[in-house]
């Protein structure tokens, strides 16, 4: 890594990592991390548009793009309101149906509507409805705010253990047709990462009500989804022909570039939580 892109990568840390630190334990309501999920996700679902329906002289996607943010936004919204179980379906279809008539009111677009109706339906599906657990990963446990930071933990700590062991000891290839560089000693520390999150930073010390086999099992299932998560940005980009999703994060890429781990992760601690542990 070059040092001018590891200055950058350490200036953008600085400034969001207070920021989290912040939205996670001295707010005591679940409102900012609303915030940051609302704008996190927007940006990151925007980036996936843009890649997925590229403007040209012929094709405008305002109109179309903003229905389906604004559909993407509500879905992470009304989930932390009244819970993902009860908001999603209907938030969902409504959606469906709004955005069946924004592609049947585009008339000189229609040769197209088919692409553009699998880009903008699976965009909803890939970010927004992975985002809405954010928010409600705090506000459903009773110690949500650890809860959550254990699957930043998981996802960003995963990664970290994985980039140390796959360029010291790693030789065998995971998977070069999406991602060269990733190997399977890397693979391996990731999950090494994920447990010592959920063990360390979770059932030995932030959430006493996480048993230590349940925390294992967490760790090895959180980041093995997230190194997922990874490598399926990845095979988009690719198919995509960018080497990031955007420019919004310097030294980072796109915001799709920094939460495609998160996107995974976050499902499986909040379901694992609420219906493995009967919490919330």
């Amino acid at each position: 890594m070059a040092m001018g892109n590891l200055a950058q990568r350490a200036a953008t840390a600085l400034v969001l990592v207070p920021i989290l630190v912040v939205s996670l334990f001295v707010d005591p309501t679940p409102w900012s991390i609303l915030v940051i999920a609302t704008l996190a996700g927007g940006f990151a679902h925007d980036e996936l548009l843009r890649m997925s329906l590229p403007v040209t002289p012929e094709e405008r996607f305002v109109g179309l793009r903003a229905t389906v943010l604004a559909c993407g936004a509500a879905m992470i919204v009304l989930s932390m309101v009244f819970s993902p179980q009860i908001a999603l379906p209907p938030t969902l279809t409504v959606a469906s149906i709004a955005l069946g008539l924004v592609l049947l009111a585009r008339k000189r677009t229609l040769a197209q509507a088919s692409r553009h109706m699998a880009a903008v339906y699976a965009s909803l599906l890939y970010v927004p409805l992975l985002v809405s657990v954010w928010a409600p990963i705090k506000a459903d446990f009773s110690n949500g705010a650890s809860w959550l930071f254990v699957t930043l933990a998981i996802a960003f700590g995963s990664d970290t253990v994985a980039y140390f062991f796959g360029r010291f000891l790693g030789k065998h290839k995971l998977y070069p047709a999406v991602s060269p560089k990733k190997t399977m000693e890397g693979a391996f520390g990731g999950l090494v990462g994920g447990v010592l999150a959920t063990a360390g930073f979770g059932s030995s010390w932030l959430i006493p009500e996480l048993p230590l086999g349940h925390a294992v099992v967490l760790g090895v299932c959180g980041s093995a989804v997230g190194q997922f998560g990874d490598l399926f940005e990845s095979m988009l980009k690719r198919g995509y022909g960018v080497k990031d999703s955007g420019n919004l994060l310097p030294g980072h890429g796109g915001m799709l570039d920094r939460v495609d781990a998160l996107l995974f992760v976050a499902p499986v601690v909040y379901y694992y939580a609420s219906l493995v542990l009967g919490l919330g």
